[in-house]
């Protein structure tokens, strides 16, 4: 019995999505009014100026407190010709379930990518990785570089930003990040659905294939490793690091490769990737033992965990669900079959309506002519083998006579059922006239 198929968790998931576009707390920044882009700016919020921000004792200048949807700060164009860091910090709302999807964000708009970004719990953690990027002789940088600053809601955070360039940074707030919703919901149906998808093998094709074109890098480096037999310490770890770097690399710059100047080696990729990919799957085929299914179960139910928890800036809720999946499926099903009977039993009868004797007369007596009718039809049919039915019967003339039309009842039949119902009527009026003279006895004496 698997409860995301009733009815009712559906409404329930509906009213809770409800009731967190409608209930918006009056200290919330989603209530305050503003473009979707920081290209657009809002007239009614002027840009935020920086303010002194005084932290153990020291105090940070350029610091810019972003707090409500809308705002926005405008950094001028340094005419030093020196990159310099202004800091750019959020203050956390309190948690609150209805704030299960709620999402933050810092947008950039600055055209270039001459830029390092620092991020920190406060003002002094921003400045300590900003003075240890200009100290160290190597201080490395992620692979990927993004304009678009994800923030939780509920915890305190700020973002460095070290250019000479002019740029606008904006806070974006989404009260229900209607991605986040899906997310959950997909980890939710492909937790159920795992011990089925998991023997499919449609399914098995496309993630063979989804997994070729994704991990190409690292699957040619694991083939190299078993044809030169190499472990994994030797060069075959530096590989697989600078795989997994050229992976991260591709997959979060993928809008700069889907230009014209590199549409067709993408297309390409895909194309020679794919039919590669496809004739491993085919070629090593479906997994046939028990075992191994098991395996690929419990690891796409871990990843459809891993997806709800993810989902959700609200920690401790993302979390409490997650387990209560895990208990739900670990609860036997003769178990959960019982207790739905029960509740069913209990709290939504089914109402039965009751015939009276005259309506189940006549209900009796039009399906019995309906079942004769069908018999005869399916006796005078070519399917019926009427010879081999014939040697089973004792009286092959009268099924005869009843193929033809005759009634299913003869005469005598007819009289001995009328003279037993005549009998028992009368045998019953003398035991009830009996037991009404026995009691009047007792009254009188």
């Amino acid at each position: 019995i698997h409860f995301y198929k009733r009815p009712m968790f559906l409404f329930i998931l509906f009213t809770f999505l409800s009731k967190c576009v409608a209930q918006v707390p009056a200290d919330n920044p989603s209530q305050s009014s503003s473009p979707e882009s920081p290209t657009q700016l809002d007239p009614n919020h002027p840009p935020v100026l920086p303010t002194p921000w005084v932290e153990d004792g020291v105090t940070h200048q350029d610091v810019y407190k972003l707090g409500v949807k809308g705002q926005y700060a405008t950094i001028p164009l340094r005419t030093d010709g020196y990159d310099h860091l202004s800091t750019f910090c959020y203050s956390s709302v309190p948690l609150s379930i209805y704030m299960f999807w709620s999402s933050a964000s810092m947008k950039m708009d600055l055209p270039s990518n001459n830029y390092q970004v620092y991020i920190g719990p406060n003002v002094t953690s921003v400045s300590s990785l900003a003075q240890a990027s200009e100290s160290a002789w190597f201080y490395s940088q992620l692979p990927w570089r993004s304009k678009e600053f994800k923030l939780s809601p509920f915890e305190d955070v700020c973002i460095g930003v070290q250019t000479m360039e002019e740029y606008t940074i904006t806070l974006q707030w989404k009260y229900v990040n209607y991605m986040m919703v899906v997310v959950t919901l997909s980890g939710m149906a492909l937790f159920w659905m795992a011990p089925t998808l998991c023997r499919n093998t449609f399914f098995h094709y496309t993630t063979g294939i989804s997994l070729g074109l994704l991990m190409s890098v690292v699957l040619l480096t694991y083939l190299a490793q078993r044809r030169f037999k190499q472990s994994l310490f030797s060069w075959v770890g530096v590989a697989y690091s600078f795989s997994v770097y050229l992976m991260t690399r591709t997959w979060f710059n993928i809008k700069e490769y889907m230009t014209e100047q590199y549409i067709h080696l993408l297309v390409g990729y895909v194309l020679v990737a794919g039919i590669i990919s496809f004739a491993v799957v085919y070629r090593m085929g479906p997994p046939s033992n028990p075992r191994t299914i098991n395996l690929i179960q419990w690891a796409m139910q871990a990843v459809s965990l891993v997806m709800v928890v993810m989902s959700s800036y609200h920690q401790p809720a993302s979390l409490l669900l997650s387990l209560t999946m895990i208990t739900w499926a670990a609860i036997p099903a003769s178990l959960k079959s019982g207790v739905n009977t029960q509740i069913r039993k209990r709290f939504f009868k089914p109402q039965v309506k009751l015939l009276s004797e005259d309506e189940y007369n006549t209900q009796a007596h039009a399906e019995t002519k309906k079942a004769l009718e069908q018999l005869k039809n399916f006796c005078r049919s070519p399917d019926s083998k009427p010879w081999k039915t014939v040697t089973r019967l004792r009286s092959p003339g009268r099924f005869a006579e009843f193929i033809e039309g005759s009634p299913h009842l003869t005469e005598a039949e007819v009289m001995e059922y009328s003279h037993w119902d005549y009998n028992t009527d009368d045998e019953d009026d003398t035991d009830e006239d009996e037991a009404n003279e026995a009691a009047t006895d007792d009254n009188m004496d």
